[in-house]
């Protein structure tokens, strides 16, 4: 009779996980990402550089503005509603630096003040009256002159000998 063997089950047994193993090539692996970054930083430092800027000087101004007009207020006066009056003025830059100039106006109801560089035209001003918001009138050099112009107009509201007194603010800014 012809012996035949036996075989043993056909499944693998299981393998038991070394535990302190994993962790510690876990460590290792960890340890030394950490270490390359660490290093990589190093690198930058060929790439940095620093230079002194020259002394300066620092320098106070000052700025003033001066104006200077020939308002007639026979001009002003017995306005209709609608009617424009127009006068020049003239702004000096007294100050030691460049200012950039605008105007603003107070007045009653009854009438619309408009400030504009240069000469006064023949025809109305247009635009957003000073008596509304600033009206931007631009830089004026040191110890340069600009002639504007002042325009007063009667709006509706105004009624007959409706007196109004205005003021007109010139401001100069850095």
């Amino acid at each position: 009779m012809t012996a035949f063997r036996t075989r043993g089950p056909r499944h693998r047994a299981r393998q038991r996980v070394n535990l302190r193993a994993l962790i510690g090539t876990s460590s290792a692996i960890a340890a030394a990402s950490v270490l390359a970054v660490g290093l990589s930083g190093g690198s930058y430092a060929l790439w940095v550089d620093n230079n002194a800027a020259p002394a300066g000087t620092v320098q106070s101004g000052s700025i003033g503005i001066s104006t200077a007009s020939s308002f007639t207020a026979a001009n002003w006066s017995n306005m209709l509603v609608g009617e424009s009056v127009r006068q020049p003025f003239t702004v000096t830059n007294t100050g030691t630096i460049p200012v950039t100039l605008s105007a603003t106006a107070t007045t009653n109801v009854s009438f619309a003040i408009r400030v504009a560089s240069g000469a006064c035209p023949v025809t109305d001003l247009t635009g957003t009256p000073a008596s509304t918001s600033a009206t931007a009138l631009g830089t004026l050099a040191v110890g340069a002159t600009r002639t504007l112009c002042l325009q007063v107009t009667a709006v509706a509201g105004a009624t007959s000998a409706t007196n109004s007194a205005f003021v007109v603010t010139v401001a100069g800014a850095q």
